[in-house]
């Protein structure tokens, strides 16, 4: 004789929320940064990473090795099918390398036979604000 079992499957949905958010960051350029963010919920969430309104990344973290166009602020977004989208956000503020001013250096172009012209060169470089 045949003994017949069954069971029912109870699927509990979570809505999504954060467990860990970004935070902000300075850091020097060419230095590697990384931003963290992490959710639970039920169905598991997709987490995915924008700046300027462009998706950057996916997953709980977002690594940079820093450059000037970096500067700016990430957003973090959470969701996991269930009609919810959660977003944390953290700026990341990339400190330049500067080279504020180097030496003139002059140079004397013969441009005929009685004038000369003498170039004056100024390098520099202007740290970029946000």
């Amino acid at each position: 004789m045949y003994e017949l079992l069954s069971y029912n499957l109870l699927s509990v949905t979570v809505p999504v929320s954060f467990s860990s958010t970004p935070v902000n960051q300075t850091v020097r350029e060419g230095d590697k940064t990384t931003f963290h963010c992490t959710a639970t919920g039920n169905p598991t969430p997709v987490i995915t990473w924008q700046k300027d309104g462009k998706t950057v990344g996916s997953g709980e973290t977002l690594t940079l090795t820093a450059k000037r166009n970096h500067s700016g602020h990430y957003l973090c977004s959470a969701e996991n099918g269930l009609g919810v989208t959660i977003n944390a956000s953290a700026d990341l503020d990339v400190q330049c390398k500067i080279d504020y001013f180097s030496f003139p250096k002059m140079k004397q172009i013969d441009v005929g036979f009685y004038a000369s012209v003498i170039l004056l060169i100024i390098k520099f470089v202007i740290p970029l604000s946000k």
